[in-house]
């Protein structure tokens, strides 16, 4: 795995897929902080970073494998390793690996902006939410981003792997960032009567990235802060396995 890992990091470096999404989540954590007020909850939602993130994954991650494709070096790679298995486990973990580095610089880059932009106006230990402190709100945020990137990163490799173009995942990834939630929550309110079923549906999972830091989110989502842990993870288990099956019997 350690030979397959570094081959796979190689050439995701190559394609440019590193700088691209650092840049890329750079740009729009930047462009976020300056179009509207900068207050508690912007910080604490490291400047969009928590929206951002998980849409920069699955362009990246679908383009990551779409390329092999489409420029046939898959031949090469099954040529050199015939266990789908292994190759596949690698690309998959390089990218989330790719996740939680984003996660890592966005909170890095959360201090640097608030630095700029606030200074000292909004103390990191003070509580402005009611919940927990700034510092911790960032944190939760970003853990439960970490934890949603792992269902999106499987999501995105089993797209690519059913649909087999890749502006198509992107677009839909796009749906999910933006329109996810209010789907979801949509569908709850439209089906209460089979609440207890229709909370554990996909788009639901979205919420994780919020409901960790702030447990309100649990009346939208109507799932308490351990069930949407367990619910993320085991999507992301069904999605990534489901990637697999489709990546081992996928025509060259």
């Amino acid at each position: 795995m350690r030979t397959s890992l570094a081959e796979e990091f190689y050439k995701f470096n190559h394609q440019k897929n590193l700088l691209f999404g650092i840049l890329t989540l750079l740009i729009l954590m930047a462009y976020s902080s300056i179009s509207s007020n900068v207050g508690p909850a912007s910080v604490s939602f490291g400047f969009g970073a928590v929206q951002w993130i998980p849409i920069i994954l699955i362009a990246v991650g679908s383009a990551f494998f779409a390329m092999e494709y489409n420029n046939n070096t898959i031949i090469m790679l099954l040529y050199k390793n015939s266990n789908k298995l292994k190759i596949y486990l690698a690309k998959f973990l390089v990218v989330f690996l790719y996740g939680v580095l984003l996660a890592a610089i966005a909170i890095l880059f959360t201090f640097i902006l608030k630095i700029i932009l606030v200074g000292n106006k909004y103390r990191w230990l003070a509580d402005y939410t009611g919940h927990e402190s700034l510092l911790d709100s960032l944190t939760l945020h970003i853990v439960g981003t970490i934890i949603y990137s792992f269902f999106i990163v499987a999501l995105s490799f089993m797209l690519i792997m059913l649909i087999k173009v890749n502006a198509a995942v992107i677009g839909i990834g796009l749906a999910l960032g933006f329109l996810g939630a209010s789907i979801s929550t949509a569908l709850m309110k439209t089906f209460s009567t089979l609440l207890a079923v229709i909370k554990w549906n996909p788009l639901n999972m979205i919420f994780v990235t919020q409901q960790l830091a702030n447990r309100s989110y649990a009346n939208l989502s109507q799932l308490n802060g351990w069930q949407i842990i367990v619910g993320t993870i085991g999507y992301g288990l069904v999605f990534a396995t489901l990637g697999y099956v489709l990546f081992k019997h996928r025509r060259i």
